[in-house]
């Protein structure tokens, strides 16, 4: 769906499998970062035969799209005044920081290392923004949200994501359970990274060695899919 910016008439196309089907959603123009209410969509569709009166039960604040793993939500629910729904340039890298004890901390690491960092303000919110956004980088704290990590609606979803999308998000967790750059244990939780609490304060020299070792990895993995010609 291509839309044009009403304050500055920047023009964004936002890809249809993007566009939240039957939701009013809102933007924020990359060119001049004015919020756009996007209801296109929802006033050229049909309108749909009256439908005779069934009582139903109460529906739940949120439904969940169990076959995707996220949850929808209307613009009302999770309407950021200052980043609504943001789009940015092709090239950059984004990250999303999940960790209110540490965030002061992960967004100086990651801005040094030319991130753009979001936050959010609830699991549920987190979910909600990664629908419409590729993160390059997600920070997870293993108490955010209050919950345990394994009921934790992001966790959930980053690690049943199909892996095609997942490979290019690096994901990693802290908490006190972790032992610091224990490979064994990433693995265990099927992330790139885990950090211990007690280590947040070396941060910056733990990301570039995850990184590092992350990109000559998955360097090595593309060399042998284009080795087989599979890439």
């Amino acid at each position: 769906m291509l839309i044009k910016c009403t304050e500055c008439e920047h023009g964004i196309n936002i890809p249809d499998e993007k566009v939240p089907q039957g939701r009013v959603f809102s933007i924020a123009c990359p060119g001049c970062r004015a919020k756009i209410r996007i209801d296109q969509h929802i006033s050229s569709e049909p309108e749909e035969e009256p439908k005779p009166f069934i009582k139903e039960e109460p529906e739940e604040e949120n439904e969940t799209d169990d076959a995707l793993g996220i949850i929808l939500t209307s613009e009302s629910e999770f309407d950021d005044e200052d980043e609504g729904f943001a789009v940015y340039d092709e090239n950059d890298k984004l990250a999303l920081v999940l960790d209110d004890a540490n965030k002061t901390t992960w967004t100086d690491v990651l801005e040094e290392k030319g991130y753009k960092v979001q936050f959010a303000k609830s699991p549920d919110h987190a979910v909600h923004k990664m629908k419409f956004t590729h993160y390059h980088f997600v920070a997870l704290h293993e108490n955010y949200g209050k919950g345990s990590l394994e009921k934790n609606p992001v966790y959930r979803n980053l690690v049943e994501m199909p892996m095609e999308t997942r490979r290019h998000i690096f994901f990693a967790i802290a908490g006190e359970c972790f032992k610091t750059l224990n490979n064994m244990q990433a693995f265990n939780y099927s992330v790139n990274l885990v950090i211990n609490d007690k280590d947040v304060g070396k941060l910056t020299g733990i990301i570039k060695k995850a990184l590092l070792e992350h990109e000559m990895f998955y360097k090595v993995y593309k060399e042998s899919l284009q080795a087989m010609g599979k890439a």
